[in-house]
């Protein structure tokens, strides 16, 4: 099954379109956790902390997201990175699990990264930054059973994708057509789009069908649902909608009852997508 048709399940057995982002903020980690820690065994308490996470949510959600940085800053945070998503598989089989790490560069550090994040990581996915043009991917056409996750129009103040592109439009629209009508040759490719965004039409209108979305800017970077119908396809699916702050910190660091407040937002954040996406 590719990834693209088990995200599409997920949606369905689930009845959601929520992705849980896996950030491990030590910071924001329950004090039960974190209490009398010593360095050198964080990250076995990262990974019963995330392995908590993923069976709280597991059959609420539609995939996961793993931002690398996060377990870059530990000196085993690439086997800790593996073993979550090894746990992912095992658990959940049918939901898939993206890495983020939004990569982006000339074909042969391409293929590298490629081999580390599918045939090493066995990843279902990975954000890439397509600003190198179509070099950057080649490690999706190649796996045509994986998928890329294309940056196109993030939620961030500071992007210049609102700079004109020399045809006029604006750099991200130019990013978008290239990504759904010229680059997606393995139809596995998902563009990024910002909930935050002010579009002059429905996004959904320039995009097929059959390429799903991922929408930014959930939860804690200001944006909601309510505009959630401009990036629906024909069958009230194909978008799915990042939260990692909100779903994995909604609490105070001491509080013992941490757990039922990450299943309360949770399904809080599922009843209110589904809410105006049934509309």
């Amino acid at each position: 099954m590719s990834t693209l048709e088990k995200l599409d399940r997920a949606m369905v057995k689930n009845d959601s379109l929520i992705c849980v982002g896996l950030d491990p903020d030590w910071s924001k980690m329950p004090e039960e956790y974190t209490r009398d820690s010593a360095i050198e065994n964080r990250e076995e308490k990262i990974y019963s902390f995330l392995t908590t996470i993923v069976d709280i949510t597991g059959e609420g959600v539609c995939s996961y997201k793993i931002q690398k940085a996060f377990f870059d800053l530990y000196p085993q945070g690439h086997s800790l990175l593996k073993n979550i998503i090894q746990y992912i598989h095992l658990k959940y089989s049918d939901i898939p699990v993206f890495v983020d790490c939004k990569i982006g560069d000339i074909d042969n550090t391409m293929e590298a990264y490629g081999s580390l994040i599918f045939d090493e990581l066995d990843a279902d996915g990975v954000v890439l930054n397509p600003y190198m043009g179509e070099d950057v991917l080649n490690i999706v056409r190649n796996r045509p059973e994986k998928a890329g996750i294309v940056l196109v129009k993030t939620s961030n103040d500071s992007s210049v994708q609102d700079l004109p592109a020399l045809d006029g439009r604006k750099m991200w629209e130019h990013v978008l057509d290239l990504t759904v009508n010229e680059w997606n040759t393995a139809q596995n490719l998902i563009p990024v789009l910002s909930s935050l965004a002010e579009y002059s039409t429905s996004p959904r209108s320039s995009i097929p069908d059959d390429i799903p979305i991922l929408l930014a800017g959930y939860g804690a970077q200001g944006g909601d649902a309510t505009n959630i119908t401009d990036f629906l396809d024909s069958k009230k699916r194909g978008v799915f909608i990042n939260s990692s702050r909100k779903i994995l910190y909604p609490y105070s660091t001491e509080d013992k009852n941490w757990r039922d407040n990450v299943a309360v937002e949770l399904n809080r954040m599922k009843d209110e997508v589904n809410k105006f996406r049934n509309e």
